[in-house]
């Protein structure tokens, strides 16, 4: 097991020793070993006051410890436990949706300040079990930037919060051929990513993605998450194909679609299958003419966008990637 953070800590006045470990916490005194396992059905509380971190309730257990310690402790178990009182941590200061069985809220870490966003499910209304399982995904994809950070998960009797990283606006059909182009890049990338770790997602929409105060497009949806050795590509593709088409201002089927430039319109319809004869694979999809043609100088973007963001990413993307590179850089 890997050793994370050792420190000495007190229970009931005795001194222990606290060692966390990469998947466990063991709390020893002489011959006398707890040990906990490190899982989101743990529930867990911090004693608070004004200058911070004062213990921590495991189960049983309060635990008593240097500040700085205790501070480093709930920075490794953050997204991989589950705490109680959120009341406690945050305010909340505006509510963004109000859906019969989820809330999201900005709120505001009572100590930081930091404005996040928070998602309050209800229990009775999902399946437990695979909430936790979305949840730890989410986790596992902290790595990549095209998902939203998790900061903490808290519980209630009734409730279950996740604290994610708050975005900055969602995605809206305002925008030029090459930001599209750029979009659906990011989003090929995403289904990679999501591929090379076996997650699945039954659908995604032009609703789950949004960007982040940089500019980056990621996928908040996660609920609809699950492990699988059995990929649906073609629907990953699919879901491409028709967010695509609403970007592209349309809301009906690909044959409303006007002229798009870089043999757009083929690539949708590569997507799609809607004759049910041939989709495109991953490698024909990044292949095509369509996204190829993002690498080329000429379809660097010189006019006036609403979303300059987006236009940044098109000239980093061309800075970094040539044609014969691309596919030995991508992650």
């Amino acid at each position: 097991m890997l050793t994370i953070l050792q420190f000495p800590c007190w229970i009931l006045n005795v001194q222990h020793n606290l060692t966390l470990y990469d998947e466990r916490i063991e709390i020893t005194r002489h011959n006398l070993i707890f040990k906990i396992d490190i899982h989101l059905k743990i529930k867990m509380r911090w004693e608070i006051s004004l200058s911070g971190i004062q213990a921590v309730h495991i189960e049983d257990l309060m635990i008593k410890a240097n500040q700085e310690d205790l501070n480093q402790l709930k920075q490794h178990l953050d997204g991989r436990v589950s705490y109680l009182g959120i009341q406690n941590y945050y305010e909340t200061i505006e509510l963004l949706s109000d859906k019969k069985n989820c809330k999201i809220c900005k709120v505001e870490d009572r100590f930081t300040k930091v404005k996040l966003c928070c998602r309050s499910l209800k229990k009775d209304a999902y399946n437990q079990e695979q909430l936790y399982q979305s949840i730890i995904i989410l986790y596992k994809l902290q790595q990549h930037k095209y998902f939203p950070k998790l900061y903490e998960v808290y519980e209630s009797k009734a409730h279950i919060y996740i604290v994610m990283e708050l975005m900055d606006h969602h995605l809206n059909v305002d925008l030029i051929h090459e930001e599209i182009q750029i979009i659906t890049l990011d989003l090929l990338k995403t289904i990679k990513i999501l591929i090379d770790n076996q997650i699945q997602y039954s659908k995604f929409k032009l609703s789950d993605l949004m960007m982040d105060k940089r500019g980056n497009i990621k996928l908040i949806s996660f609920c609809h998450a699950s492990r699988s050795k059995d990929i649906d590509l073609d629907n990953y593709l699919g879901n491409i194909g028709q967010i695509m088409i609403q970007l592209y201002g349309f809301k009906d089927s690909y044959n409303s679609l006007p002229y798009i430039p870089d043999k757009g319109n083929e690539f949708i319809i590569g997507l799609l299958n809607p004759n049910l004869d041939y989709r495109f694979t991953f490698e024909d999809a990044m292949q095509h003419e369509y996204i190829q043609s993002i690498f080329g100088e000429t379809n660097i973007p010189m006019k006036f966008t609403q979303n300059p963001k987006l236009i940044t990413g098109v000239t980093e993307a061309i800075s970094q990637y040539t044609k014969s590179s691309y596919y030995q850089k991508i992650k």
